[in-house]
């Protein structure tokens, strides 16, 4: 009865079968589930969305503090960058919407980096060699922080990757969560409306 039914379909519906199956395959096998999950992630990532002007949440002063660390040992804290634009994003290596937002944030960090008014603050919590492997083997060269303090309230967010934008000013302009199109040219624009660019 299968075989008949499969012989009646027309060719494109047996591609889309063999698709699936190949797909649902692929998902059970680990080597091949993050691949396929960052893959798909990056087909349906869309663009950001600044939040309204009324909805916006202002990070206060005792907010700003969060200690990091680069991956060659500098010490840092989020206040040594007040009054800059901030692009944070939270992130991990086993994540696979994190994973798949990384070339979008490093086009995004390659258009911006000579901009002395905003700071990529890509924050992860896991080990230094890990994430150092990670980014080797990636070539990514956006700046790389290790959290070394609690997530401050008005960052925190039980899902990653989490990602905000905060203007010179303190407020919280967008906050997204899952995996984005960062690299968009609505996205450079909003961000550069920030401190006048």
């Amino acid at each position: 009865m299968f075989i008949e039914k499969w012989k009646k379909k027309k060719l494109f519906d047996k591609i889309t079968d063999i698709l699936f199956v190949v797909l649902l395959i692929g998902l059970l096998i680990p080597q091949s589930r993050t691949a396929i999950i960052v893959t798909v992630k990056r087909v349906i990532a869309f663009s950001p969305k600044a939040i309204s002007t009324e909805e916006r949440e202002t990070v206060e002063r005792d907010d700003f503090y969060w200690k990091m660390e680069s991956l060659d040992g500098q010490q840092f804290n989020l206040s040594d960058f007040r009054g800059k634009v901030l692009f944070i994003n939270e992130w991990a290596t086993w994540c696979p919407p994190c994973i798949a937002e990384m070339p979008s944030i490093q086009k995004l960090y390659d258009r911006l980096k000579n901009d002395d008014e905003v700071v990529f603050v890509i924050v992860t919590n896991e080990k230094k060699s890990v994430v150092q492997t990670f980014i080797d083997e990636n070539d990514y060269t956006f700046p790389v922080l290790l959290a070394r303090s609690e997530t401050p309230g008005p960052f925190f967010s039980p899902s990653i990757p989490t990602t905000f934008i905060v203007s010179p000013e303190g407020e919280i302009v967008s906050k997204e969560v899952g995996s984005k199109k960062w690299h968009g040219e609505d996205t450079v624009r909003m961000i550069r409306s920030l401190y006048g660019g």
